[in-house]
């Protein structure tokens, strides 16, 4: 038998896939002729025979068949839309879409049902495309509603008036006279039902007895509408299934210690035989000729946790042996001529309808008769990874998508490796088809990404155990303008902080974000810091395209640290800017004042003068001689260069008074400023205010800011900007408590 499958795989599968509208609803559904036919042929092994297997489209349910063909049903997203009703016949896999509507079928039989309003039904011969029978159930109630078909006849549940249903089988006679038998035997308080079909004139009713608190299961004879058979479906619960054949009932257990089992009971003998399968599994159940029952948990499409009953087994009745047939199984559909449809995949043939059946010889075996065209284990088929990425310009971030299919659920990971420094963002996804992965520009700590080489290593993994790891690996590049506050080459603002002699650079985006738990992400720029006594950040001075540091020793040195953009060492050795800078009380720097579009610097000495030094564009002497922009700036604490906060042509300053209140002076663009804006009255009380430009990706600069009480406490603060002088930081966002940054020492702007 493994022999005969495994020549079975080397065969070429050529699905010829055919579309025909059918007539008008009252009119004939025409299943020959086609209005769009397409050819595909997968290649499995050059040479090998080939065998014609018909199409069926991904997420459909098989819900009927007959000797001619099956009826499948594309659900509607729960969104909207309608489900779509397809009859595929067998023999030369042409499909027929059918007129919008709702259908039913039944096993064993062409003929299918289309429900036209509550009374009235349409019956189809799809074997021979007659005209259809049109019943009308008027007659029966008004409440009566259609429930299953059996071929020609309608079964029908009909609630009384005391509680309970009746079952009615609802047909045509030869003569075209109503036929309306009730079945004969339905117990009076049954009113929970599922209805199960067996085989063309057998149906099976499932209902809980509340009276003995159990499920039972009524066996129905169509052609004489009585139960022939009402057995209790011992240890079974409400979701398994129950299925029958000319000897035997069969139904499935999933016990409280999840114990799964098959329950197998001869026709017409009370006791049933128990037969421990396997755990943490429902069952879909059929019977294969009159020795075997197939069965398999339909869940393992989508669930995570593998076990061997989401394939699809037959265990011999005579002698208990058991052969697999598919890999995975979906649904397990009745036929009547002792054969079996079964929705599933293999790991050689993919996903589609199989047919199972027992040869001369008495093995079973299982035939693809209609394929999906989808392998069952998740497969990759392409990836759009862009070669180069800005996240200065992405501020939404940038999808990666990834192409495949599989008829079960693979687990897309893909691992963006930053070259230079190994650190990792890590995308991941569930799927069956196609997926984006955005990609915000965070490594996996909530930091910016770096600019620089990447690697990327995509893996699928089945999400059931299934099948085999897969792995593709590609390279890209980030790039992009470096923000005027970043020292980590990764275009988001850094904060730079100094405890005592040590110098750190800390993540503005992971900082901000008050839904990571990870530990702050610290860069030690080194120990040493503390012989500065002014520490600025003036944002790219030349020389590179990297933010720069400037810092005024307690001799009046002022010294210029070239940025890298490498983020593990940030800086340059220093370079030697000039003497004399003791004389100012404040130093502030990161705008360009005059509009040239170069850095400026800001410093106001002890006599109240401010001062401009225009920036040159050269690392080892960055500023021309200083220009007088006016005195009576003695009255301010503090003085901050924002850049452009207030939508004007130039960067902007803030500046802080004895009071507490804060200022806004617009730079004009030609070194001077416009006449103060009064922004605020209560910052007095903080320790720092840091213009760290665009943290939040909005095209504004930003404020953050930290009040120090002492010690460990305090608070740390963001103003987003909005870009009106009127009012540039109108709220205020605190930092999560639990990630507050306010240890003694000190934020640089």
């Amino acid at each position: 038998m493994q022999n005969r499958l495994a020549a079975r795989r080397h065969r070429h599968l050529t699905a010829a896939v055919a579309v025909a509208l059918a007539a008008a609803c009252a009119g004939t559904l025409t299943t020959g002729v086609a209005l769009a036919t397409t050819g595909t042929t997968t290649a499995v092994s050059s040479g090998a025979a080939q065998e014609s297997v018909a199409a069926l489209l991904p997420g459909s349910s098989v819900i009927g068949n007959g000797p001619t063909g099956f009826l499948s049903v594309r659900w509607a997203a729960p969104s909207g839309g309608q489900s779509e009703y397809r009859w595929t016949r067998y023999k030369d896999g042409v499909t027929t879409l059918l007129p919008a509507g709702t259908y039913e079928g039944s096993a064993g039989s062409d003929v299918i049902v289309k429900k036209v309003d509550g009374t009235t039904h349409h019956l189809y011969d799809m074997a021979t495309g007659a005209a259809p029978v049109v019943i009308d159930t008027t007659s029966v109630g008004a409440t009566a509603r259609l429930v299953r078909a059996d071929g020609s006849t309608l079964v029908m549940e009909v609630p009384r008036a005391g509680g309970g249903s009746d079952v009615h089988l609802v047909g045509k006679a030869a003569d075209g006279t109503l036929l309306n038998r009730k079945v004969s035997g339905v117990p009076a308080t049954t009113s929970v039902r599922n209805y199960h079909p067996v085989a063309p004139g057998e149906l099976i009713i499932r209902y809980w007895d509340a009276t003995q608190s159990v499920l039972r299961a009524l066996l129905v004879d169509v052609a004489t509408a009585t139960v022939t058979e009402n057995r209790v479906l011992t240890d079974s619960i409400a979701s398994p299934d129950v299925t029958a054949s000319a000897t035997h009932v069969v139904w499935g257990e999933y016990a409280s210690d999840t114990t799964t089992a098959l329950w197998l009971a001869k026709r017409g003998q009370e006791g049933a035989t128990r037969v421990p399968v396997g755990s943490h599994a429902t069952l879909a159940l059929g019977v294969l000729g009159d020795d075997w029952v197939a069965y398999g948990d339909p869940r393992g499409f989508a669930t995570a946790r593998p076990n061997p009953l989401h394939a699809l087994t037959v265990r011999s009745l005579t002698d208990g042996r058991t052969v697999k047939l598919l890999d995975l199984v979906h649904r397990v559909v009745p036929t009547g001529d002792g054969t079996l449809l079964v929705q599933g995949s293999t790991l050689a043939q993919g996903e589609g309808l199989y047919r199972l059946t027992v040869g001369a010889d008495g093995e079973p075996a299982a035939t693809l008769v209609a394929s999906t065209g989808r392998p069952l284990v998740y497969t990759v088929t392409g990836v759009t990874i862009p070669a180069t990425v800005d996240f200065s310009l992405a501020k939404n971030g940038v999808p990666l998508k990834v192409q495949g299919s599989g008829s079960s659920i693979g687990e897309v990971t893909l691992e963006l490796t930053h070259t230079a420094t190994g650190a990792r963002a890590t995308l991941g996804a569930n799927t069956q088809g196609a997926v984006s992965l955005n990609w915000g520009g965070t490594f996996d700590d909530g930091t910016a990404v770096h600019n620089g080489d990447y690697t990327w290593r995509l893996t699928t993994v089945p999400h059931n155990g299934i099948g085999e790891k897969a792995e593709l690996t590609g390279s890209f590049k980030v790039i992009g303008r470096p923000a005027d506050h970043d020292f980590s080459n990764s275009t988001s603002p850094d904060l730079l902080f100094r405890s005592g002699g040590r110098l750190s650079v800390f993540d503005a985006r992971q900082l901000l974000d008050n839904n990571m738990t990870d530990p702050l992400s610290e860069v030690v720029v080194g120990s040493g810091w503390d012989t500065y006594d002014r520490i600025v950040t003036p944002g790219n001075l030349g020389g590179t395209v990297h933010a720069d540091l400037l810092g005024r020793d307690r001799d009046g040195v002022l010294w210029s640290y070239t940025g890298t953009g490498n983020p593990s060492v940030p800086f340059k050795t220093r370079t030697r800017v000039g003497g004399g800078w003791g004389i100012y009380n404040h130093l502030t720097a990161g705008l360009d004042v005059s509009g040239d579009g170069r850095r400026d610097l800001l410093a106001a000495d002890k006599a109240g003068v401010l001062w401009l030094y225009k920036g040159t564009g050269s690392p080892t002497s960055p500023f021309r001689p200083r220009m007088k922009v006016g005195g009576g700036w003695g009255i301010y604490n503090k003085l901050t260069a924002t850049g452009n906060v207030g939508g004007g042509p130039a960067g902007d300053l803030i500046a802080r008074d004895k009071y507490g209140v804060d200022w806004l002076y617009l730079g004009k663009g030609d070194g001077t400023f416009a006449a103060r804006t009064r922004i605020s009255s209560n910052w007095g009380y903080y320790t720092d205010l840091i213009a760290v430009g665009d943290a939040d990706r909005d095209g504004r600069s930003d404020l953050v800011v930290r009040h120090v009480t002492g010690g460990d406490t305090g608070s740390l603060l963001f103003y987003p900007g909005s870009g009106d002088w009127r009012n540039p930081f109108p709220k205020e966002e605190r930092i999560d408590a639990s990630r507050r940054f306010v240890r003694d020492g000190t934020l640089l702007f």
